[in-house]
């Protein structure tokens, strides 16, 4: 009984484990068809997420960070003198003899030159001459005058009025004949005096154009001869054209430096005193004068020289890679993009070029994020791939 009893235990035991068998096989088939589908969905996501990303425009960006730090504006330029005179003669003559030569250091008023003026000088014993003679006519006026006025007074119907006048008149005349005879003697004193050239200011003679016998001849018009031409150079000067960029940090009293080649790229120390104080509606740049300091006399007028300013902007500019910018139709822009990766086209203000990248003075702001590969076909409003 009990072996029966055992066979039949171990009968349905085989029925259970028979029926169970299959659903443990489909387990487990379940488990590696999902176990393989999850990655696959995963793949496909990942595939679909790159073809929609690669029907985006793929550009580069770069962060703006801004810069405060002070501009460096290089200018050329030309020393100048601070005057730089003709000297022309006031008389008529024939020069005897001249003191100075090019290149002699002359004080104000030093005497330059004498000029032998012969036809003045008659001129002028002429004149003194007619003043005497008007001088002797005026006492003879005068005396007559005082008889006539006399006799009236005494008998008035001796004397006709008439009379009386016509020798006032003949005073007054004679009066003013004095006056205009001692102006010419004036005149002609003045020119005489001429005839030694002068220097207007302490300088340096840069030519002389003129020896001795030269024919001189009185004026600034016609064909005078120029005698000579005399430059001031302490201080000397210097002009710039700043950009329409820097203008606003050009002030007066502005420290800059002047770098000239001969001296062995030395600086001298030069001084902003004015602007034209508009700019020039073409170039759109601004005159700047610069004196420059030279009482050792080391530099001379005519040089080439380098204008260095050292600038302290308003506000934050940016560098930024040169074909970052969009030249088209119209203003200098640059692409920034919003925070949906979406292109906004904004204008910019151009600082200083230096090749490969340039300086932007406006228009962008601390962390946008521009495109530094712009292609045509960047426009307002398209969405882009940045990248990572």
């Amino acid at each position: 009984m009990t072996m029966v009893q055992n066979s039949n235990s171990k009968a349905g035991n085989g029925k259970k484990w028979n029926y169970f068998v299959p659903i443990i096989i489909f387990l487990i088939f379940l488990v590696l068809f999902l176990g393989g589908l999850f990655p696959r969905l995963g793949r496909w996501k990942e595939i679909k997420d790159e073809a929609e990303n690669d029907s985006l425009i793929k550009v580069s960006v770069m962060t703006l960070t801004p810069l405060r730090q002070p501009i460096e504006l290089i200018l050329p330029s030309a020393t100048q003198a601070m005057h730089f005179t003709p000297i022309w003669a006031r008389t008529n003559g024939y020069l005897t003899r001249f003191l100075v030569d090019i290149g002699d250091k002359v004080k104000e008023g030093q005497l330059l030159a004498e000029i032998d003026t012969p036809e003045v000088d008659r001129e002028l014993l002429q004149a003194r001459a007619d003043l005497e003679s008007a001088k002797a006519k005026l006492d003879i006026a005068s005396i007559s005058a005082k008889r006539w006025t006399d006799l009236y007074q005494l008998n008035a119907q001796a004397v006709p009025h008439q009379e009386v006048d016509e020798r006032m008149s003949t005073l007054h005349s004679a009066e003013g004949n004095v006056k205009a005879a001692e102006a010419n003697v004036q005149r002609l004193e003045k020119v005489q005096g001429f005839n030694q050239i002068y220097a207007p200011f302490k300088g340096t003679v840069t030519e002389r154009n003129i020896d001795v016998g030269s024919l001189i001849t009185a004026g600034s018009n016609g064909n005078p001869q120029q005698l000579f031409t005399i430059a001031q150079m302490d201080p000397l000067r210097v002009f710039v054209n700043v950009p329409q960029s820097y203008y606003r940090m050009i002030k007066d009293g502005l420290e800059t430096k002047i770098r000239i080649q001969e001296f062995n790229n030395q600086f001298f120390k030069g001084t902003v005193v004015r602007n034209a104080g508009a700019l020039d509606p073409i170039a759109r740049t601004l005159s700047t004068e610069i004196h420059i300091d030279n009482k050792d006399g080391r530099l001379m007028a005519g040089l080439y020289a380098e204008v260095i300013f050292s600038l302290i902007p308003e506000a934050s500019y940016f560098i930024v890679p040169t074909k970052s910018l969009i030249i088209r139709n119209q203003a200098p822009q640059a692409a920034i993009l919003d925070k949906e990766n979406r292109i906004k086209l904004v204008s910019v203000t151009i600082g200083r070029d230096y090749g490969k990248s340039i300086e932007i003075v406006s228009g962008l702001n601390e962390e946008d994020r521009l495109i530094t590969n712009p292609s045509p076909s960047i426009v307002e409003g398209v969405q882009v791939d940045p990248g990572h």
